[in-house]
């Protein structure tokens, strides 16, 4: 494992460094979910002036061919600097990369240099009401018709889609086929005739998440993604671009970084004396930096061409917990005042730990399941049979 940074990276960093301090915003989010998104997107757009979004895109589609240790340095100075989430992130991390393997020129000509600048947002439709974590088993057909694929059904957890121009979709093509076969992965335009949206409130008050319902959605051929019925095989690629290391390196910075304030807020209410806060603190501490240490290794495999596989299940999980005892912590430490959020005149940290412990539940949600990532853990790195 290299725990080291050459010259380059450095200058590398402090590079990003200014240029984040010129542009991080100096102002709280709105409250309105509307109007957050609009400061996320001029945030992103500044960002896009200087070449600092998609730095791990290749430069012939507007990237920097940044290197492994340099997107992590990106993402470790992104969280410090508590910037605003690129809000096209979807298609930077998820959609840009799998067009860049599996599309044609066409797709990538047409689709890719929209997701940059912000100019064209993304969307994914992957999860339904019956199929969230055991996602072999969507519903959603799509059915050839002469030049257009028919598309009808239903997708769930959907974010950002009322703001979305463009979304990737995976429909069962061929319903005979066995569960992992005859799915085929498109492109369809969220302002298509039959496309119905309604948004989720959720428990943090922001609408972030949508249902879709599609009646007869028409989709051209030509919006097809690599072969027919081999969508399932091109959705993996797009999985794990989604639990990919640099968004895990971003999160144990964050992780750390509410620790810490979490120790301050303590230390100012006289509660760091208590043996029970001292013991808990210590515990969180301590497991921000196994997180670390997981992120280097995982980064230093990828920096020597390495693909990761199964491992990145262990992280996305060790996440996901830390994040949910984080947020738990917050609020008992803080106690009352520690369930305030946002807009509160009372609220410690602009309350911040309440909405921590809120949206935390969603971490062992998003991005496939701990139990999910469990069984992967379980079956492709222990040889453990299926359940």
């Amino acid at each position: 494992m290299d725990l080291s940074y050459t010259e380059e990276e450095q200058r590398f960093r402090a590079e990003l460094r200014a240029h984040l301090e010129a542009s991080v915003p100096r102002t709280e989010p709105p409250e309105d979910f509307d109007a957050e998104f609009l400061w996320m997107l001029e945030f992103q757009r500044r960002m896009h002036g200087g070449n600092w979004v998609g730095i791990h895109w290749p430069k012939q589609y507007g990237g920097r061919d940044a290197t492994p240790m340099q997107q992590a340095i990106f993402a470790e100075e992104m969280a410090r600097a508590r910037a605003p989430q690129i809000v096209n992130r979807v298609a930077i991390n998820n959609v840009g990369p799998t067009l860049m393997h599996f599309g044609t020129e066409e797709q990538k000509k047409r689709y890719l240099p929209g997701m940059l600048s912000g100019d064209e947002i993304w969307c994914q439709l992957y999860s339904e009401p019956g199929a969230g974590s055991d996602l072999a088993s969507l519903r959603t057909r799509a059915e050839l018709d002469g030049d257009d694929y028919v598309v009808t059904g239903q997708k769930v957890w959907t974010s950002y889609a009322q703001h979305a121009r463009w979304a990737i979709l995976l429909a069962r093509t061929d319903p005979d086929a066995r569960q992992h076969r005859g799915i085929s992965y498109l492109i369809v335009d969220m302002q298509a005739p039959g496309i119905e949206l309604r948004p989720l409130r959720q428990m943090t008050g922001a609408s972030e998440f949508n249902e879709v319902f599609m009646d007869a959605v028409r989709v051209p051929r030509a919006n097809l993604i690599g072969a027919a019925n081999e969508g399932w095989r091109i959705a993996q690629v797009t999985l794990a671009h989604e639990r990919g290391t640099n968004y895990a390196i971003k999160e144990q910075v964050l992780a750390r970084i509410n620790v810490d304030e979490l120790l301050a807020q303590a230390q100012q209410t006289g509660r760091a004396s208590e043996r029970n806060v001292r013991q808990r603190l210590a515990q969180l501490y301590l497991e921000t930096e196994i997180m670390r240490f997981m992120n280097l290794e995982m980064l230093t495999r990828v920096a020597r061409g390495e693909t990761p596989g199964a491992e990145t299940s262990i992280v996305k999980t060790f996440w996901a917990d830390l994040s949910q005892a984080i947020g738990d912590a917050g609020v008992e430490i803080l106690g009352e005042q520690g369930l305030l959020l946002r807009g509160s005149p009372h609220a410690v940290g602009a309350g911040r730990f309440a909405q921590h412990l809120l949206f935390s539940r969603a971490a062992t949600i998003a991005g496939g399941t701990s139990e999910i990532q469990r069984n992967i853990i379980a079956q492709r790195m222990l040889g453990l049979p299926r359940s």
